[in-house]
């Protein structure tokens, strides 16, 4: 079955800076399920509830940034204030240049999780380019972090040089989110597309997800060439208009 459908609000970065609630009422009336959070724009995390909680939007989980243990407490309270339990992370480029930046990477992470575990918050990692790039050491941290999970971004895997499907089956069992975007995925600087609109196969790696551990689906785009926010709507139609991902109301025209 189809996954439900949120947008990461990262990607309405702009207009949430100037009108929050405005951009919630956008999401909401889109149809969109829920909203993966990178900050509060300057709200209190009670506040913010309460205005998801206006929209019906449910907060689905937030990056982080790095993990920090000076940071956990206060993390750990905004997940629990925000009502979720996916902490995403973003790990270093130069980590994954070798196996021993790997294995002191997999310390820090385990280290963390540990702290996130206890309180029944799930820690991902979100991938850009470089994580898969070389796929044993992928694999390396993968078996040696048991507790930590993957949100596979489909895009930058493809950027990354693999084939994002075969990457969703090969870590099926380990991936929690899911980043949707679209592009030339050619090179890294290159402008993204509305999802559907680009090079990534998304019914391939969306029919491989439904077999995945993966909770969410989430739209995210860094940047577009065209409207951001005719950008959202039209990745909604397309991947709710196709049966690839769930949402709450029927595409738009």
């Amino acid at each position: 079955m189809p996954k439900p459908l949120s947008v990461q609000l990262y990607t309405l970065r702009d207009a949430a800076q100037k009108d929050f609630k405005a951009v919630l009422k956008v999401v909401a009336d889109i149809g969109y399920k829920g909203v993966e959070l990178a900050g509060t724009y300057g709200l209190k995390p009670a506040e913010f509830k309460k205005h998801l909680n206006e929209y019906n939007l449910p907060a689905i989980g937030s990056h982080v940034g790095w993990h920090e243990p000076a940071n956990a407490a206060a993390i750990i309270d905004d997940a629990k204030t925000l009502g979720y339990k996916h902490i995403v992370l973003s790990p270093p480029k130069e980590a994954f240049d070798t196996e021993d930046g790997v294995k002191k990477l997999a310390e820090k992470l385990n280290a963390g999780t540990a702290l996130y575990k206890k309180d029944g918050l799930v820690c991902s990692l979100h991938n850009h380019y470089w994580e898969f790039k070389d796929l044993k050491h992928s694999d390396l941290l993968t078996k040696l972090c048991p507790d930590v999970y993957w949100q596979q971004d489909i895009y930058w895997v493809q950027v990354s040089g693999q084939d994002p499907v075969k990457n969703m089956e090969r870590y099926a069992n380990r991936t929690v989110l899911l980043h949707v975007k679209d592009g030339p995925a050619d090179k890294p600087e290159s402008d993204m597309t509305a999802v559907g609109k680009g090079k990534v196969d998304i019914a391939g790696c969306l029919k491989a997800a439904e077999k995945s551990k993966a909770e969410w689906y989430s739209v995210e785009l860094d940047r577009c060439a065209t409207d951001m926010a005719q950008a959202v709507i039209d990745s909604y139609n397309y991947l709710v208009g196709n049966g690839l991902a769930a949402g709450n109301k029927p595409v738009q025209k």
